[in-house]
């Protein structure tokens, strides 16, 4: 378990809302290691190029959040943009704002007309001509040699990833040049498993397979059970193993019910000395309301009749679905069940298990589309 840098300890050790970083991060512990070991090492390291690959509330934005936070304390410049249609100039606008105070260094100052040179007019403000005539490439180029000479790392986070865009190529393409010109870069990329897929098998970002993959699968039920601990006793709560256990085995290891159940069990405590059992049963109850309204809501709401139809034929199976029986069960041909299973799969509301099998990428989802029925 690890405490998340710079949040403060009067704050709820919980936080079920996305994009926000909570106080504890539990079970990450290794990913954030190896990450914060290859940017303390020399640029070029293997690892300071890392996708997170995860689904819905597996933690992938909050790993991100933790990471700028370690990383601006190591000396770098981060930026963190969404994957889009305007990233790139968010980058460049990034870079600018945050890097500025280190290209005005009082005894060594970027003089002008040093500066005309290299492309900017004051600070990290470029030259008209760059603004005008240079694209993204050279724009970032410059930037990272002016920081890189501050010895000054950039940092780029990209969360959301999606499939393959046009300013996805231009931001990997450019990246790839700035490594082979010894940068001090590193980026992390987060997002769901089949738009990192599309990502990878893009002829023109080959090289990104050699990025590290990290998968983030559920949380250990023992790990969880520690924070829980950790969270009741610095509130003064007593507990029972047996009733913490109830807890943690409810959130079935997924980290947004894991932070859900957590805050929801520390709200229905206030002003008691005890955890007991009602509370954490109103806790479970509740947060899986939360999870209904929060989560599968928001993903099966834009889906049509047959999307759900398809959805509603897998939900039969308590883990894996064939997709013979799938098939059998709408009484429908091979092509309506690969349009669907498609349109599923790059949703990311299923995942493919190997050829034939499919499961839900939500946990509880097909528990939840059961009890539907």
């Amino acid at each position: 378990m690890i405490k998340s840098k710079g949040t403060s300890d009067t704050t709820l050790a919980f936080s079920p809302t996305f994009g926000y970083k909570p106080r504890y991060i539990v079970g990450r512990e290794k990913e954030i290691s190896d990450f914060m070991e290859s940017i303390a090492d020399v640029p070029g390291h293997p690892n300071r190029a890392t996708f997170f690959i995860g689904q819905r509330g597996m933690g992938k934005t909050v790993l991100l959040l933790e990471l700028a936070e370690r990383s601006r304390e190591a000396g770098f410049i981060v930026v963190r943009v969404v994957a889009s249609e305007t990233m790139l100039d968010e980058i460049i606008e990034g870079i600018q704002i945050s890097g500025e105070r280190y290209a005005k260094v009082r005894k060594n100052p970027i003089k002008s007309v040093n500066a005309g040179a290299l492309g900017f007019s004051a600070g990290l403000t470029f030259t008209d001509e760059i603004k005008k005539n240079f694209g993204f490439n050279t724009k970032l180029s410059l930037l990272c040699e002016a920081l890189t000479k501050r010895k000054k790392g950039v940092l780029f986070l990209i969360d959301e990833i999606r499939a393959s865009t046009a300013e996805m190529r231009v931001f990997a393409t450019t990246y790839q040049h700035l490594v082979g010109d010894g940068m001090n870069v590193a980026v992390a990329m987060a997002g769901l498993p089949n738009a990192i897929s599309s990502v990878l098998n893009d002829e023109i970002l080959t090289f990104l397979n050699r990025a590290k993959k990290v998968d983030l699968n559920v949380l250990q039920i023992a790990d969880i059970v520690a924070c829980y601990a950790k969270a009741l006793l610095e509130h003064k709560i007593d507990f029972d193993a047996q009733t913490l256990e109830t807890a943690a085995c409810a959130t079935g290891g997924y980290p947004y019910l894991f932070q859900l159940i957590g805050y929801h069990m520390l709200k229905f405590s206030d002003g008691k000395d005890k955890l007991t059992k009602t509370t954490v049963d109103l806790a479970i109850l509740s947060s899986k309301r939360a999870l209904v309204s929060d989560v599968f809501m928001p993903c099966l709401n834009p889906l049509s009749g047959e999307d759900r139809r398809f959805l509603t034929a897998m939900a039969m199976d308590n883990e894996e679905s064939r997709v013979s029986d799938i098939r059998d069960r709408l009484n429908v041909g091979k092509s309506y069940v690969q349009t669907y299973r498609k349109r599923l799969l790059d949703a990311g509301i299923i995942h493919s298990l190997s050829r034939g099998a499919l499961a839900f990428s939500i946990p509880f989802l097909g528990q939840y589309l059961r009890d539907e029925i």
